[in-house]
């Protein structure tokens, strides 16, 4: 039994990045196709998702457009995954067909209430500045996002997240943070939306 979970988890590791194919801007599913990282360098990956590659700088940069992944959403779902389940938001349109450089973003609903389902950046830079005060019974386990923020910023206690807290003592309902990462990525301008 042992051996044939280790071997399921061998499989699970190996298995290929699914791609993604779709973002939201302004609410609007947009197409989009990522390209692949360049040899030699790091990939950014989200759970199944290759979202682009590890930056050595990790600052975002004003030149870039940006990416933003919301974990938990609605739009991508992986089987075996589905703590990764996840939105993917663009802040513009590029004028060019042309992949263009992204940073990425990691957008983590901490507020295990949030149903709420994000779609454009407006909806989510608002949010982010929304607070809640957790009940005495919340727990780690209790935050949507608690896997990313394992995996990914590694926080797995709610001490971790003492950084994040106001005065009064509530946290953020979603965090916004720099994924470290960039997305090379070309999108398809939707019919009647205007190109940045």
């Amino acid at each position: 039994m042992a051996m044939a979970c280790a071997a399921a988890l061998c499989l699970a590791a190996a298995a290929p990045r699914a791609p993604i194919a779709s973002a939201y801007f302004e609410g609007e599913e947009v197409a989009i196709r990522l390209q692949p990282a360049s040899k030699g360098s790091r990939a950014l990956d989200l759970g199944p998702w290759r979202l682009g590659v590890s930056a050595r700088d990790e600052r975002p940069r004003d030149r870039r457009l940006n990416l933003y992944v919301v974990i938990p959403g609605r739009q991508h779902h992986a089987d075996g995954w589905d703590e990764y389940d996840c939105n993917m938001i663009i802040n513009a349109v590029p004028s060019t067909e042309d992949a263009v450089e992204w940073d990425v973003y990691w957008v983590l609903v901490l507020d295990p209430h949030m149903r709420r389902d994000l779609r454009s950046e407006r909806d989510l830079l608002l949010l982010a500045q929304d607070h809640f005060v957790p009940g005495d019974l919340f727990e780690f386990d209790d935050i949507p996002a608690r896997t990313v923020l394992r995996d990914s910023l590694h926080i797995d206690s709610l001490p971790e997240l003492e950084q994040f807290r106001q005065k009064d003592r509530s946290l953020p309902r979603i965090l916004v943070l720099p994924a470290g990462g960039v997305a090379h990525m070309k999108v398809e301008v939707p019919a009647g939306a205007a190109a940045q």
